[in-house]
């Protein structure tokens, strides 16, 4: 053959050879419509679609290094688009595959991978993958990811939730919070009761806790709050999987994530909120935002938004309340039979440390949340605000944070002890039903 004819022949082989490769790699009905779909859009039945689907909290992609969290379905910014929050190495990752199942067929497209900003140089890091359902298919129930281009029969899939809908409200509730995570045979029962007690009479309709693992006494604790409707416990088995960090940064705790998946656990949350929460808290369980001018959340977010037209994102500094120092004369030491740390005794903090670096925790509008970190949100719409300490201050109530300042140093702050009659008594209720149904006397 002439070389100046090579390529030519090369390109009609090409054309006319790729049907019949379709054809023997993916069946004929397939082969037809990789080739036919300039979007690479394949049909498949699967016996199992809606059957095999995981039942867990976190679950592992096949063919890659890649854990599945949650599937929502998010039309913020394309219309049929599923948004799936996972966790996967940040380097090396194979090209993925969404396999979307719509009953009694399963469509395949490419993942398109997003990972978050905020990893804190950790192997792993949180990651969305975005699926666009095709036009052909119909409404999309369940989704998974994975590095085949073919789903298998024992594809573990997710329920795709609603998120971002309904953007006006109403909403089932004003407030809810996402607390993570619990992890460490976590033990710390009376700080737990009055951190919930406190969300609850601040407004919270619901709170989210993302439990690793905790002690027998708080399981029954959070199995009383469960009954109530005031909590929902979510499973977080991410040890499972990988070896997760105690710190937030590598030389600080080594592991292939950071702070036990903190940052997929806070947006899982948020997102699971979208539908029924006018804002959610992400906090820690041993973190308050206390309001000082105002008596609930619900008066104070109404003064800021009123005031702060377009901001989303509310920011609250962090006080270091130290457990090491008493401040109460023993007036709150009305538990001492009870594992944990007692709030209303710790009321001296440490000072704002200028020109460094200042923890704050967040109240935000979900729906204009893409992406959200520890301290701060990584991708929003509209303005962030931080707010003045002079309205609100978040009350962190734990050890010496800044180890340069003496006990003589901290700042007398009793704004907590406003709540202490209504907290007391709220306090007593819970530690009386759940002590009292273990044969324990608080």
């Amino acid at each position: 053959m002439h070389p100046r004819k090579l390529p030519y022949a090369i390109m009609v082989v090409a054309i006319l050879g790729w049907p019949l490769f379709c054809a023997f790699r993916y069946g004929f009905h397939g082969a037809a419509r990789w080739y036919g779909n300039g979007k690479r859009v394949s049909e498949t039945a699967v016996h199992s679609c809606g059957v095999d689907l995981s039942g867990d909290t976190i679950v592992a992609a096949r063919g890659g290094a890649v854990l599945l969290v949650s599937a929502f379905r998010d039309e913020r910014f394309a219309p049929r688009t599923l948004r799936v929050i996972g966790i996967a190495r940040r380097a090396g990752l194979p090209r993925l595959y969404c396999h979307i199942c719509t009953g009694p067929s399963v469509f395949t497209a490419p993942a398109e991978t997003l990972f978050h900003s905020d990893h804190f140089d950790f192997p792993y890091g949180t990651v969305d993958f975005l699926c666009r359902v095709p036009e052909k298919a119909g409404r999309a129930l369940q989704v998974s990811v994975s590095a085949r281009q073919l789903p298998e029969v024992r594809e573990p899939y997710l329920w795709i939730r609603e998120a971002g809908r309904n953007a006006t409200g109403p909403f089932p509730r004003q407030f809810s919070v996402c607390v993570s995570t619990l992890f460490g045979n976590y033990s710390n029962v009376l700080q737990f009761v009055q951190s919930m007690e406190m969300y609850r009479l601040l407004g919270a309709g619901k709170v989210f806790v993302y439990k690793s693992d905790c002690g027998p006494l708080l399981r029954k604790v959070l199995d009383h709050y469960s009954a109530e409707g005031l909590l929902e416990v979510v499973p977080w088995e991410v040890d499972r999987y990988l070896r997760v960090s105690n710190s937030w940064k590598p030389s600080l705790g080594p592991g292939d994530l950071h702070y036990h998946g903190q940052i997929a656990a806070l947006n899982d949350c948020l997102y699971r909120n979208m539908e029924a929460s006018a804002y959610v808290a992400l906090v820690d369980i041993d973190e308050v935002i206390v309001p000082r001018i105002h008596d609930t959340w619900g008066a104070m977010m109404a003064f800021l938004s009123s005031r702060h037209l377009g901001v989303e994102s509310f920011s609250f500094e962090d006080a270091v309340f130290r457990t090491e120092v008493f401040g109460d004369g023993g007036r709150f030491d009305l538990w001492p039979r009870v594992p944990g740390v007692n709030v209303l005794r710790h009321v001296d903090r440490e000072p704002l440390r200028p020109f460094a670096f200042n923890a704050r925790k967040l109240v935000v509008n979900p729906r204009a949340v893409v992406w959200t970190s520890v301290h701060h949100t990584l991708w929003q719409r509209g303005a962030s605000m931080e707010v003045p300490a002079s309205v609100a201050r978040m009350h962190h109530c734990r050890k010496r944070d800044d180890l340069g300042v003496r006990d003589s140093q901290l700042v007398r702050d009793t704004t907590m002890w406003k709540y202490s009659a209504a907290l007391v008594r709220n306090v007593n209720r819970t530690l009386s039903r759940v002590l009292g149904a273990a044969g324990l006397n608080p």
